[in-house]
């Protein structure tokens, strides 16, 4: 960035973009809950980029890396335009592939008594995310995107302790959502 901010050297950010523009676009729309949305903020957030570029306010040295300030950026611009003006809900979205993401990091394991495809599990999962409240299902969704703890107390204006609270009961309610059984005709008569 600094690069492109004192040189003008465009091929530095061709190279930022390359790198950011999926997680950008994967945030967004987790956030939004809407891709058009998501694509319409992120190439505003691009554009923002260049404008700051172009005042020389880039500072490198507030010790923030770059793919949280541009995270920071996308945010702030999809609230003052979206969730502002629109009065858009209260929600962050979940991605499709969470459940195997969540699995993984964690080895949440299917009951072997109840056997579920991945698809069942997702849907389970997606199901339990939704009933956590939104400050944990962010910090949970942006965790297991892979984005650290710091980037994730940066990007959501919260404390670091309070992600790591976040994250950890989050992840606790999840364990015991996910292995709640679902009442059936048959269950409920047992």
């Amino acid at each position: 960035m600094l690069r492109f901010q004192r040189d003008r050297d465009f091929a530095a950010l061709a190279c930022l973009f390359e790198r950011n523009r999926g997680a950008l676009l994967r945030f967004l729309t987790r956030l939004s809950r809407n891709r058009a949305i998501a694509e319409d903020v992120a190439q505003q957030t691009w554009l923002k980029v260049i404008d700051v570029a172009r005042q020389g306010a880039f500072a490198a040295a507030s010790g923030v890396a770059f793919r949280t300030w541009l995270c920071t950026l996308a945010r702030n611009h999809f609230i003052d335009e979206y969730r502002r003006k629109f009065a858009a809900t209260r929600s962050v979205p979940l991605p499709t592939d969470l459940g195997a993401t969540l699995a993984q990091i964690h080895r949440v394991a299917p009951d072997p008594a109840e056997p579920l495809d991945e698809r069942q599990r997702n849907a389970r999962l997606y199901k339990a995310m939704r009933r956590l409240p939104v400050e944990q299902r962010q910090v949970v969704a942006l965790w297991a995107d892979g984005m650290r703890i710091g980037a994730i107390a940066a990007l959501t204006e919260a404390p670091r302790d309070t992600v790591l609270s976040r994250k950890k009961y989050a992840l606790a309610k999840l364990r015991v959502l996910l292995h709640e059984r679902p009442v059936t005709a048959g269950s409920a008569l047992r």
